[in-house]
């Protein structure tokens, strides 16, 4: 089993989607996804109480290939990267996120409070500094022309978890013009499993005259899975963590940003100018117990076509293997996030999010995101909602998106139309859910 996994998490990339509701996020009529971005956002919301059936979203980024409708479509079935163009360096890089919000309950209990329970499942895979040629020669087969090759500094880390999280925001200071609120979101975490692995340094060559590779370097995993654990026994052994969000938020009001909600109900209508969120998201950690580290030591020449075949098994009949059981911490992926938001109309507004990761993605026992920059232009309203994010990233480059809210139903994505018409992206995404919604009333 553990062998299969690495390999499988190593080498195999067989993509499945996911980074979280982008564009959606950022609607007031969003309810619990509003929550989700900063539990700020439950104090004063326009939601008097609203029930999340199921919503996912997916991302996937890299720097490999184009992320095109087309090779997307390759790469979620049996074709994998066959016939894709390729962009092979010494650190191609890879992730993906994977956010499902389950039943969940959030409602006002004043005005100025409110409250929310919040279930998620949640994945995310990170490859990083992966050396493109060797990758190659080991997914598609060695070349008929020898060639050296140096991967250094390899790290790749996949967590699966689930939360229930309860969500507490209130409003602080409220006068006419200036209104504080802030939030916090604590969850109790159940750790589904997890991979870690990398190298420092791993060098040779490929010799097509002999079909032998030389291999000098090291190698290590550690998989938080125990062989032979069967499907009764994995949902007994869930994994205990505690993590939080904390957030805030300040708005900025004036007389022509009031005037929807005079001689109305307040709480029925968005009376901000301008609204500056901050919030830190994803603190805490989930502890898995008695997890096997193994670190190999190799020098050795190896045959080419067997590495193909099983580069796990390869590996550690050639090599000098250390195993220890440890006791490791999981981090979260904490981000940092800083929200804008411009009303122009009413109805109209313009949205700048940046979104900052804070953990270290060289350090084992973590993953990180994307640190994206989005801009949104929105329209809103309390039936109908539509976003079109841009975005941009250092790994997925400039992304254009599009999101519908209607009645019950979301579905969108920030990457679509980068996928239809541009040849050149480096990010999938898609999102979509269901729920039912009860809003403030207005008067009539």
């Amino acid at each position: 089993m553990k062998k299969t996994a690495a390999l499988i998490l190593f080498f195999c990339v067989n993509f499945g989607f996911s980074q979280s509701y982008m564009g959606y996020t950022m609607d007031n009529f969003s309810g619990i996804h509003n929550t989700i971005h900063n539990p700020a956002n439950l104090a004063d919301s326009r939601t008097k109480w609203e029930f999340n059936l199921f919503s996912a979203s997916g991302t996937l980024s890299t720097d490999y290939t184009n992320l095109t409708l087309g090779n997307i479509s390759n790469l979620l079935g049996d074709s994998g990267f066959d016939g894709l163009e390729r962009f092979a360096s010494d650190q191609n890089n890879f992730l993906l996120d994977a956010d499902v919000v389950g039943p969940s309950l959030q409602f006002s209990l004043n005005e100025k409070s409110g409250l929310a329970l919040v279930t998620r499942v949640r994945a995310i895979s990170n490859f990083n500094n992966v050396n493109g040629a060797l990758f190659e020669s080991i997914y598609d087969g060695f070349p008929t022309s020898s060639f050296a090759f140096e991967q250094n500094n390899l790290d790749f880390a996949t967590h699966a978890w689930g939360e229930v999280g309860l969500s507490y925001g209130r409003v602080f200071l409220a006068n006419p013009n200036h209104v504080f609120k802030g939030g916090i979101t604590l969850k109790y975490l159940l750790g589904g499993g997890a991979v870690q692995g990398g190298s420092n340094t791993l060098t040779g060559n490929f010799n097509d005259a002999t079909g032998q590779v030389r291999l000098d370097g090291d190698i290590s995993y550690a998989l938080t899975i125990d062989d032979g654990t069967t499907s009764i026994d994995y949902f007994e052994e869930l994994a205990p963590g505690f993590g939080a969000d904390i957030g805030f938020v300040y708005e900025f009001r004036n007389a022509k940003s009031i005037a929807p909600s005079n001689n109305n109900n307040p709480r029925a209508f968005n009376q901000y100018k301008l609204k500056v969120g901050l919030s830190i998201l994803d603190l805490g950690s989930i502890n898995y117990t008695g997890t096997e580290v193994t670190e190999y030591t190799i020098n050795a020449n190896v045959n080419a076509q067997e590495l193909e075949n099983d580069f796990i098994d390869i590996i550690e009949d050639n090599a000098t293997a250390t195993s220890t059981l440890q006791d490791v911490k999981w981090s979260l992926p904490t981000t940092l996030q800083l929200n804008l938001d411009y009303s122009v109309t009413p109805k109209l507004y313009i949205n700048l999010n940046v979104g900052q990761g804070m953990v270290n993605k060289n350090e084992f026992f973590n993953n990180n995101r994307l640190n994206l920059i989005t801009l949104t232009p929105r329209f809103e309203s309390r039936v109908f909602g539509a976003y079109l994010p841009i975005s941009h990233s250092s790994l997925s480059n400039t992304a254009i998106g599009l999101g519908l809210r209607l009645g019950p139903l979301t579905l969108g994505s920030s990457s679509v139309v980068s996928n239809l018409m541009g040849s050149k992206s480096q990010l999938a995404h898609l999102f979509l859910g269901l729920k039912i919604p009860v809003y403030h009333k207005r008067s009539l």
